[in-house]
């Protein structure tokens, strides 16, 4: 039996990712990973008694090489006689109605894809081709977003009905378990282009550190991020055992009481835990939900002044009540902040084509981008329809969404944060047009730039700005 397979099967032995009888539905793409994955288990399924289906979602976002790998995915399952899934969807076609970026549209529409297909096959469980590698990348992406404690402990290798059986395989093995066997496989040319954050951490950062720094970089990421996930998997365990305690029972599904007093007592690890399990109790999930509206959450308790009230994102309102702090849903007619337009807007958001033009329909103009260089850039022109903006520092993916209760941003030149709605009222904006003022911002919600008023400090360019991204308002 191969390296390969043999690392492959201790590794559903020694996370117990599969029992005899089970149906496991693979996710596989056509690339060297998920093709590498399917051969493993082929080899493997009569010794654990597993029965295996292919699952392949056609995004159709690479034009006839996506066709392509469908139709090499069919081919291997009729060459394995394999049960074979196959679907093609418009990922743009989705988007608007799901109201998210194309990433995450397509991310949403795999994952419905997915679930459709464990009913179809009864299928118990979902094999995904994830390895070392993709663990290593994912842990800096989150590292370099100034994720938490479960952001930086990366993927799992079980999170059912999720397993991924490569999770202890690097990238390099697989290629050269493919080559001694022959196996072809499909080449995704967009992974060779640098316009992706993951694309050019693999491609630049992680062989510059293994150079430069630590030539076992990524062997000693992937063991941290081990750790990171133990700890992570405690913390939680205090978590859910303090959220018991500090909840007070309202006895309404969309209404949570937190005891004041006994929250002040916790460490602020665990502080910071129960907010963010306190609102996605109520919300239903953590989307629009950054650390500022964790903070100032954070501040209500601390202050535990009678009435004090916030809003956020989604329509959820934290109030203080003296000794208690109340988290509840409210109607968009409730709230005293959002407007009908605002309400309206509130979950427009649609990604910033960089470069390009990107069309903001509801403020009626185009906002256009383009990276330049230091050298050329002019800064003397004043000029509230264009902002220059550190690229490094905001990243490429970049949203355009509109105003949404308990916005804050430190705007240029200050070392506070300032409630967006503050800033309307400093700078005369009047109410009626502000509902229809884009609002920049990074991947993680952090506001990068408000139309027309100010950009957010750290995202201002510098002496030591390499590259500039320069956005313009057309009309």
């Amino acid at each position: 039996m191969d390296t390969l397979v043999l690392k492959i099967k201790q590794t559903l032995a020694d996370h117990k990712m599969v029992a005899a009888g089970d149906i496991l539905l693979l996710g596989i793409s056509g690339g060297p990973d998920s093709v590498a994955l399917l051969r493993a288990l082929f080899e493997l399924k009569q010794e654990f008694g597993i029965e295996l289906v292919i699952a392949h979602l056609n995004h159709g976002t690479r034009g006839e090489e996506s066709d392509r790998d469908a139709g090499f995915v069919k081919d291997l399952g009729e060459t394995l006689q394999i049960k074979t899934l196959i679907e093609k969807m418009d990922v743009a076609s989705h988007q608007a109605a799901f109201k998210t970026s194309f990433q995450e549209t397509a991310r949403l529409l795999r994952l419905d894809f997915f679930q459709r297909a464990m009913s179809q096959v009864v299928a118990s469980k979902i094999a995904l081709g994830h390895t070392s590698d993709d663990q290593v990348e994912t842990v800096l992406i989150n590292l370099l977003r100034g994720s938490g404690l479960q952001g930086v402990g990366g993927m799992s290798p079980v999170r059912l009905p999720y397993i991924r059986p490569l999770f202890h395989c690097s990238r390099s093995e697989i290629i050269e378990f493919l080559k001694e066997k022959k196996i072809p496989y499909c080449k995704d040319a967009s992974n060779d282009k640098t316009d992706y954050l993951r694309n050019r951490i693999r491609l630049e950062l992680i062989p510059f550190l293994q150079e430069k720094y630590n030539p076992r970089i990524k062997e000693n990421l992937f063991d941290a991020s081990g750790i990171f996930r133990a700890d992570n998997d405690y913390l939680k365990t205090l978590e859910d055992h303090e959220f018991e305690r500090a909840v007070l029972n309202s006895g309404l599904s969309e209404t949570l009481h937190m005891d004041i007093p006994y929250f002040l007592g916790l460490p602020l690890a665990l502080k910071r835990r129960l907010v963010r399990k306190a609102i996605q109790s109520i919300k239903g999930d953590l989307r629009r939900i950054s650390f500022f509206h964790i903070q100032e959450a954070l501040d209500l308790f601390e202050k535990a002044q009678q009435g004090k009230r916030i809003t956020l994102p989604g329509y959820l309102e934290i109030l203080c009540l003296g000794d208690r702090v109340e988290f509840k849903r409210i109607q968009e007619s409730d709230s005293s902040i959002l407007s009908a337009d605002e309400s309206e807007a509130i979950d427009w958001m649609r990604p910033l084509n960089i470069p390009g033009e990107t069309q903001v329909e509801k403020a009626g103009l185009t906002l256009k981008t383009e990276i330049i260089d230091t050298v050329e850039t002019d800064f003397s022109a004043d000029q509230t329809n264009q902002a220059f903006l550190d690229f490094d520092k905001t990243g490429e993916k970049i949203m355009v969404r509109f105003f949404q209760a308990g916005d804050r941003l430190t705007p240029l030149g200050m070392k506070g944060t300032k409630k967006l709605k503050s800033l309307f009222i400093d700078e005369k904006v009047p109410r009626e047009i502000r509902s229809a003022i884009p609002i920049l911002t990074t991947g993680d919600n952090d506001i990068i730039w408000v139309y027309g008023t100010r950009i957010a400090d750290a995202y201002r360019v510098t002496s030591d700005t390499s590259k500039i991204l320069f956005i313009k308002g057309l009309s």
